[in-house]
């Protein structure tokens, strides 16, 4: 007699880990210029200003969470009369990873310098600002749960060999980079990437009830 198959097997989610990140944010508008000089009769009268500093850039944009798995539902077999072998198997589905978060967007460009006149220099460039922060990595949801199996019969002897496995969690995603620092004088410096997408947890596993008798499984 042939072997009984009889599998309830969750998908796996969707994975992200190898995902393209998202794309960098919008650069910001070059600051503002600074104050013109002001000409007097024979000299200077008001010296040109700086321009203004840039501000930090954009922070990234996070990465694609991973997918969500499907649990494996129970398997519940109720009979009269059984006799022969089952291979029984409950799987929860594998929780996808999440992926790679976005670079930071650049830096403001310091303003323009102030424009001169005949007796006043021009104003110096506003410092640059620095890169925002890279995007966090997509995160990973837990895996899928395995339900249990139940076995039920009146007479007979039937074998078994049962497998409940819960889904595996997904990993986090890793962080973005820093984006680049804007022109200026200085240029901007980094505020540094972003940070690790959050990692799931495992699913949860069931039970083998064999007549109302737990019984041990593979797993």
């Amino acid at each position: 007699m042939s072997d009984s198959t009889i599998t309830n097997i969750g998908p796996d989610g969707t994975d992200n880990t190898d995902a393209a990140p998202p794309p960098a944010p919008a650069t910001i508008d070059q600051a503002a210029q600074g104050r013109p000089g002001v000409e007097g009769k024979k000299s200077c009268s008001v010296n040109a200003g700086p321009g203004d500093p840039g501000v930090h850039g954009h922070d990234g944009l996070k990465g694609k969470d991973g997918g969500t798995p499907g649990d494996g539902n129970q398997i519940k077999i109720d009979l009269d009369v059984m006799e022969g072998h089952y291979v029984l198997t409950v799987k929860g589905g594998k929780a996808g990873g999440g992926g790679p978060g976005g670079v930071g967007g650049t830096g403001q460009a310091g303003g323009a310098g102030g424009t001169g006149t005949s007796h006043c220099s021009p104003g110096p460039t506003g410092p640059g600002g620095p890169g925002g922060i890279g995007g966090p990595g997509g995160d990973g949801p837990n895996g899928g749960n395995a339900g249990d199996i139940y076995i039920t019969f009146a007479s007979g002897t039937p074998t078994f060999a049962a497998t409940i496995e819960a889904g595996g969690a997904g990993s986090g995603g890793g962080p973005g980079p820093g984006g680049a620092g804007g022109a200026g004088n200085p240029p901007g410096g980094s505020l540094g990437g972003g940070s690790y997408g959050k990692k799931g947890s495992p699913g949860t596993g069931g039970q083998f009830f064999l007549n109302g008798k737990k019984q041990k499984s593979s797993s």
